[in-house]
């Protein structure tokens, strides 16, 4: 039997969030070595860890698209000081919705067995069939890093030296 949560957080050690849209749990949060079933989809995590930050989901995107231009599947820095970014796999209202955290993605491979699906391998060891191309998902990436990227600039811009 499955122990499934009624609340999670978002942390370092989280990998993924996998909507499985079934009678007692909406999303599964893949870990290091082990799966966690819980009660929320998986946009409701992201936006509750956007307020655990004090900040809004919408504001978080907002921003994101004001130093990106980025208007769809827009990544989401959750904390960039813990390097918790994720982005999603399809349109955030898209039925197969994932949420992958960037670091800890070690590479991206076309599937073997269907070309417009891929294979995620984990810094982990472990690997996550998704049902997006390679093309998209390493786009995503790319699109990340530049919120990273973004960050690091604007955070070394505001230090002032005396």
């Amino acid at each position: 039997m499955k122990d499934i949560l009624g609340h999670y957080s978002i942390h370092s050690n989280t990998m993924a969030l996998l909507p499985a849209n079934r009678m007692d749990y909406y999303t599964i949060v893949k870990e290091p070595d082990r799966d966690i079933y819980v009660k929320q989809p998986p946009i409701e995590l992201i936006k509750q860890a956007c307020l655990e930050r004090f900040a809004t989901y919408d504001g978080v995107r907002e921003a994101v698209q004001h130093y990106t231009g980025f208007k769809r599947k827009v990544p989401i820095p959750i904390n960039p000081h813990l390097n918790l970014y994720f982005f999603p796999t399809h349109a955030t209202n898209h039925f197969d919705c994932c949420w992958i955290s960037y670091y800890h993605v070690l590479r991206i491979e076309k599937s073997l067995t269907n070309y417009s699906s891929s294979t995620i391998l984990f810094k982990s060891g472990e690997s996550l069939h998704i049902d997006a191309s390679p093309y998209v998902l390493k786009k995503q990436m790319e699109r990340t890093l530049e919120c990273v990227d973004g960050y690091l600039d604007w955070q070394n811009k505001s230090v002032v030296v005396c």
